[in-house]
């Protein structure tokens, strides 16, 4: 992971005092203040150990097996990256609610582990006043959305993919489909020629690249889909040799609706997204890709054209209603009278 000492352009969290520009926080107290209220629910009975579960662990919660209250908690550190005052908040929560330490994991992840289970509301709001949070570091959801540790002071790198990944992270952070997919989705951004961070074998492995349109440079990505470890080891499939960056969070959210919508629900040990190519093909998943992207892409443009009338009506406001009586046809203006 990389703190601000070792690059002056990383985006440090608001009020650090570090230099470079604020990094907006990614916590949200109200989803603390949820948590709360669904543990007592559980305590007392009104929803089932199965559905807590399922509740805790996209909260970033997992139940240690060594005890009765023996809890883990995952922090995500978005392209990890620390700010000062997140290293303190990190060192609070070790040595009040853990064992003095935690465990920084591949995905660039922080974690603690013995927590009591009546702690982890205090310790998420001690993260939270920092600026970090848990939410979907754990469970079938986005994780941790992750960069290579060189990115912005890599002299080979094509470009600094830091601003590209956390847009992905903050446009994906509890989006709709984010926490309620098959199986964990994993994504990760590279900008050098070696694959640091090992985009390759991410569900969406972004690796940095420039290329002529139009005669200039623009910046965009290779995209490999579908890569993973463990049961069925493969490295992604190219989707794209190269995708303008501005098209980014439209092609990811389209990739999640396609195992939104296609992926096994039921069969735990072969629902990640490589096994969903593998069942309908490279030619009809990349076809529903497509399809989706489309669909995508219109959404959003309806979006921008509502949401452009809006703006248009907070600037000028309703028409008079003389120019609305002009507006309207001779028969309704007869209907009127």
């Amino acid at each position: 992971m990389a703190t601000i000492e070792q690059r002056d352009t990383i985006p440090t969290h608001s009020g650090s005092g570090s230099h470079g520009r604020a990094r907006l926080s990614f916590a949200n107290q109200a989803e603390i203040d949820e948590f709360v209220a669904v543990l007592g629910r559980f305590e007392t009975g009104e929803i089932t150990p199965d559905e807590w579960r399922a509740f805790r662990l996209v909260r970033g919660t997992y139940g240690q097996r060594q005890t009765d209250d023996a809890q883990m908690l995952r922090v995500k550190i978005p392209q990890g990256i620390l700010t000062p005052d997140q290293l303190e908040a990190l060192a609070d929560v070790a040595e009040r609610y853990s064992r003095g330490f935690g465990h920084i994991t591949t995905r660039q992840n922080v974690q603690f582990h013995f927590m009591h289970l009546h702690d982890v509301e205090h310790a998420m709001r001690r993260l939270a006043d920092a600026g970090l949070t848990t939410r979907e570091a754990c469970g079938s959801a986005v994780r941790n959305i992750t960069a290579c540790p060189y990115a912005g002071v890599a002299h080979d790198e094509a470009f600094d993919v830091t601003p590209y990944a956390e847009a992905l992270t903050r446009y994906l952070l509890r989006h709709p489909l984010s926490a309620a997919l098959p199986r964990k989705f994993k994504i990760a951004f590279e900008g050098c020629a070696d694959d640091h961070i090992a985009a390759a074998i991410n569900d969406i492995g972004w690796h940095a690249r420039m290329q002529y349109q139009d005669g200039r440079m623009v910046r965009g990505f290779r995209v490999t889909v579908a890569g993973g470890t463990s049961t069925m080891t493969r490295a992604g499939e190219v989707l794209y040799e190269f995708l303008a960056a501005g098209a980014i969070l439209d092609l990811a959210e389209s990739i999640l609706r396609v195992f939104h919508r296609l992926g096994d629900f039921k069969h735990k040990q072969r629902n990640r997204m490589k096994f969903l190519v593998k069942t309908l093909g490279w030619q009809r998943f990349r076809a529903e890709v497509e399809d989706e992207s489309q669909r995508v892409r219109a959404a959003r443009s309806c979006r921008s054209i509502r949401r452009a009338r809006r703006s248009k009506r907070r600037r000028f406001g309703r028409a008079p209603a003389r120019c609305r009586i002009l507006r309207r046809s001779p028969a309704a203006q007869r209907r009127r009278r």
